[in-house]
Parts: C-alpha cells; structure tokens; sequence
C-alpha cells in the first residue's frame, strides 16, 4: 500500500466501500483524478447519452463514498488559506460565510437573496445583448435581444464563452475568493472552476433539464446560479430538493440511467416538504449541489436569465465533457482572472493565460 493508501486510512473510516478504495488507493498517485473506468462492471450498463460505462464513483453513487475520494484529494493537496482576502464584490458572502458553510452541509443549498445590485445584472445583460447563442436541440444559432422576449422558444446558451470572459464584471465574480472559500469548504479539497454558462430560458416544450434529475459533472461539485432578472412563479423559478442527496436512494436504482429523469408525482410522493421553487429578485444567488435532485421549471411567460458557475474537486470533468478544451486568456484583456490564476493556480487549471 503506497503512503497515500496508508494516509488516509489511518483518518477515515469508510469501511463499507473498503473493496472499491482499495482498489483506488493503489493507482498511483499521479493518475489518482482521472479515475479509470470500472472494468469489473461486467453487466451492460445504460448511461443517459452516448458513454458506454460509468465511471467507478458514478457506478456507486452514495454521497459517503465520494465524499471519501474528496478527502483523499484533501491529503494531497493543501488546503487554501483565505485570512487576508478583502474584496468589495461579495462582501456579504464574507459576512454570512459561517452561515452558508452549514446550510450547505446540512440541506446542500443556500439561497442569498439579492446579492448581487441589480444595475449590475442589468449591465451583464446589455454586455451580452445581441451576442450569438445556441438552441441546442435543433443546432440553430443567431443573435438575441435579450431586452425583448420576441417569439423565441425554448433555452438559449451563449454560444462563444469568450462573451462571457471579455465581461469584468463577469470576471470578478469568477475570481471571488469567497465563492473559491465556500466551495472549498462545501467540497473539502480544493476547487477547480471548471464552467461558466450563460443562458435565457423562453417559454416552450418542456427541455429534460426542466425535470427532475441528479447531475454527475465531478465527483463532488457545487453550483452557483445568479438570477440576472426577477425571477416569479411564471418565468421558470428553479426548483431544488433539499437534503436530497442523502435520499436520493428512495427513488433512484442502481439500473438506472445515469442522470434519469424523475416524473414530479414520484418525487413528490417521497421529498414533497423538501422541494423548493426558488423565486427571487434580480441579483438572487442560489449556491447548491445539484446532485441533488433539481430541475429548472418551464417558463409561462416572458424570460429567466442566469450566469452560472461550476466548482468541482477533480480532472475528471474535461473526460466527460464533449469536445472541451481550456479557456484561452490573455494577460492583458483578462487581468482579473490571471490574478486570480496567480493566486488560485490548482482551481483555475482549467485556464491558459498567453501575453
């Protein structure tokens, strides 16, 4: 057993997955993220979208066991210290991170109403107006005004991610040390940004991320949704099951698809004082684990507009995610997050910075 393997069993005490980590532990330890796949799974397993097998971690799906992979990554790496941040973006977060960190814990969501000022949402929004986005169940790509909700149907995702990083303001709020110390907190390894989305959600047939399913991007991971405009019963409020990840096993097999979607009578039948619809005024933060079960709902009327940031704990997530590849930054137009980089070097590697 190498001195990693020994590390952690001597601190934890997962004995149920004994078996399975064994088998982790002894892969070296420069290979440890990428997780192989499960070779001994010898029944055809289906996985929701074109993977021919689950990923070990994926296979098992019990909250415990990842948690216990997250605190291998815990050993290695050292944690991020976070005494002398002191940024203006946020400030809240800061005030209120005690808070945060075990709601997080305790019910894997916690909803900040408006925190972010509403001129700057509006500021994202026009920024953004008029950009390229992409409906991606028929492949159609144009320009949208987003001021307007027009007749357009359907989720829209901005289609060239550098929109999004060319934004400072957008910037900022990836480089904030307070949502890079919940994560680290919520995950307990260092967090990696792994995404940043932008969509406008119209009203139209009901999409499979508006029903309720469990996300599969890390082996832990945390979600930040910002709600860039008034978010109310007829413009798609996102909807959560608190605590869910600890009783997902109620009504998901181990034979299901991966990510399987879930009918609303099934989930209500078993978590119906847990499910929340999450409304909320321009500037609302929802920082939450979706793999928990959640959906976004169908909008009625008008638009839901959200920015979107992914943490997650390990490289896994660039083997999973359909042609990725790094973000390409320079040192000049994106300043705000180089520094970042500078100083979160592990939890922006996702990022290329040339001069």
């Amino acid at each position: 057993m190498n001195s990693h393997a020994k590390m952690v069993f001597e601190n934890t005490n997962y004995n149920s997955f004994i078996e399975s980590i064994n088998e982790l532990l002894n892969i070296h330890h420069q290979n440890y993220q990428k997780l192989l796949r499960n070779k001994k799974i010898r029944r055809k397993i289906t996985y929701f979208g074109n993977k021919k097998n689950k990923f070990l971690y994926e296979h098992i799906n019990h909250p415990t066991f990842n948690k216990h992979l997250t605190r291998c990554l815990f050993y290695i790496y050292k944690l991020y210290s976070f005494t002398d941040v002191k940024e203006n973006l946020f400030l809240r977060l800061s005030e209120n991170k005690d808070l945060i960190k075990e709601t997080l814990k305790e019910k894997q969501i916690f909803v900040f109403k408006e925190l972010l000022n509403g001129n700057k949402c509006q500021k994202i929004i026009n920024d953004l107006n008029h950009k390229k986005f992409l409906e991606r169940n028929e492949n159609s790509i144009k320009s949208i005004d987003l001021t307007k909700n027009n007749n357009n149907k359907g989720i829209w995702w901005i289609h060239d991610v550098n929109d999004l990083l060319q934004n400072v303001l957008i910037q900022q709020i990836m480089s904030s040390s307070y949502l890079i110390e919940i994560a680290q907190d919520y995950l307990g390894c260092r967090p990696i940004l792994h995404n940043v989305q932008f969509w406008v959600s119209y009203p139209g047939d009901i999409e499979s991320t508006q029903e309720f399913h469990q996300d599969f991007d890390d082996i832990k991971f945390l979600k930040v949704f910002i709600y860039l405009n008034d978010v109310n019963e007829n413009n798609g409020p996102h909807c959560y099951v608190q605590n869910s990840l600890h009783k997902a096993h109620k009504i998901v097999s181990i034979d299901d698809k991966l990510s399987q979607r879930y009918h609303d009578t099934t989930v209500e039948n078993e978590f119906k004082e847990d499910i929340l619809y999450l409304k909320g005024k321009k500037g609302t933060m929802i920082i939450e684990d979706t793999h928990g079960l959640h959906k976004g709902t169908q909008v009625k009327k008008g638009n839901r507009i959200i920015l979107q940031l992914l943490y997650g704990c390990s490289t896994y997530y660039p083997f999973k995610t359909k042609d990725f590849s790094k973000f390409d930054c320079n040192v000049q137009d994106h300043a705000i997050l180089y520094k970042a980089f500078l100083r979160y070097p592990y939890s922006f590697m996702n990022f290329n910075f040339r001069q």
